[in-house]
């Protein structure tokens, strides 16, 4: 479902609480088209098995071996719940407490269980079209004061959105830059990153990188019009996105 997300806070703490917030407004985003166009069943009997192939591939260490398929649906579907509760108390508390990189793969998971129901079901060419140019109106809501300010130009929030990158440790380099009507997103040293190499990752349906996704936001804000993600290259270390204005 669609929400009203809270305003970002200025302090150190608060910074890391956008970081995930952000990345928590990609699933929100997900999930709302996903209902939308595919059913309000779209998370148990979709995208929950994907999701559990992704987890044990990426984060073994999480569950038990013994843990069935059914059972770890189950606990990732309430992961889901919770988190997302975690991270609305904790921007109410102003704290990151109980907020970590293993809750942000396991929204990875998610995220990717999402991009592949979506390209089987809905095909490339109707991401392309209608799919992402929703997400990005979606998530332009989520988005920091300083990358919505309508006084600041283009090129400065993108250059603010690099740093926000780098600062919160989520990639080592991002470059954002506008060349004519496409944005480059290039990220590197990228927190994810080590999936790229794994036969999970290189056998799936990806397209789509999300620092991508939320650069796609960010100029679609500013322009007041669609923009279009093209699909990302997935370095051993990183991505490139081409987002194109319409």
């Amino acid at each position: 479902m669609e929400q009203t997300p809270k305003k970002m806070t200025s302090d150190d703490e608060g910074s890391q609480l956008d970081a995930v917030f952000l990345y928590m407004g990609i699933l929100d985003a997900y999930e709302a088209v996903g209902v939308e166009l595919i059913g309000p069943d779209v998370l148990e009997n979709h995208v929950l098995p994907r999701m559990v192939y992704y987890v044990r591939e990426f984060l073994p260490e999480v569950f038990s071996d013994r843990a069935n398929e059914q059972d770890l649906a189950a606990e990732l579907q309430a992961f889901l719940t919770n988190f997302r509760q975690r991270v609305d108390d904790a921007r109410g508390s102003g704290t990151a407490e109980g907020l970590n990189m293993e809750g942000i793969w396991k929204l990875r998971a998610a995220i990717f269980g999402y991009e592949s129901v979506f390209i089987n079901i809905l095909g490339e060419a109707a991401i392309r079209d209608y799919v992402f140019i929703r997400i990005a109106d979606i998530l332009s809501a989520y988005l920091p004061d300083n990358l919505l300010d309508p006084n600041s130009p283009l090129e400065n929030k993108l250059r603010e959105y690099a740093k926000f990158l780098t600062d919160h440790d989520f990639v080592k380099f991002a470059r954002v830059e506008s060349k004519g009507d496409t944005i480059v997103v290039a990220t590197n040293n990228c927190a994810f990153s080590r999936i790229h190499d794994s036969e999970a990752y290189t056998n799936l349906n990806v397209r789509f990188c999300p620092w991508g996704m939320i650069g796609s936001a960010i100029v679609a804000a500013h322009e007041g019009k669609e923009t279009v993600l093209e699909s990302s290259l997935f370095t051993t270390r990183g991505s490139v996105s081409n987002i194109a204005k319409k």
